[in-house]
């Protein structure tokens, strides 16, 4: 039964991609190189689904290196685990701003986190003015998505 709280989307699997792997220092086995396929190729929803699967062409394969492999492809940008669990997702609020001395500098009542940082990649040319983005929240990091 597929567990539909969970959903793995992969980008293009491309040689800057396995360099990347490479450079975060995992070594690219066979194992590794099936699971990616079939991330790439196949709509699993789980890793359990996914070693399943991997197991036709890796019989002895773990399901540890599937795990491994999965968290390795997140830390490195590749892979993002999604979840949904009917809630709405949390998108990150500007708080109160306060000096290194512990004063309240500025109370955000009606500034937008998301134009704040928009405005600042822009600033650093990350980003060009034309360009829209979204924020969300993965544990206490903020991940910034460029829409178009």
């Amino acid at each position: 039964m597929q567990n539909k709280d969970d959903y793995y989307s992969v980008g293009t699997l491309t040689e800057e991609t396995l360099r990347k792997l490479e450079e975060s220092g995992l070594r690219m086995t066979v194992q590794r190189r099936h699971i990616i396929d079939i991330l790439t190729n196949s709509d699993c929803t789980s890793p359990k689904e996914l070693w399943y699967e991997a197991r036709e062409f890796v019989p002895d394969l773990g399901i540890a290196t599937v795990y491994r492999l999965i968290n390795r492809l997140e830390q490195i940008g590749v892979l993002q685990k999604q979840r949904s669990l009917g809630m709405r997702p949390e998108v990150p609020q500007l708080g109160t701003i306060h000096s290194g001395k512990g004063q309240r500098v500025y109370k955000s009542k009606g500034a937008d986190l998301t134009e704040l940082v928009r405005l600042g990649m822009i600033s650093r040319g990350i980003i060009g003015p034309n360009n829209v983005i979204q924020l969300s929240l993965s544990g206490n990091k903020i991940n910034v998505t460029v829409v178009k």
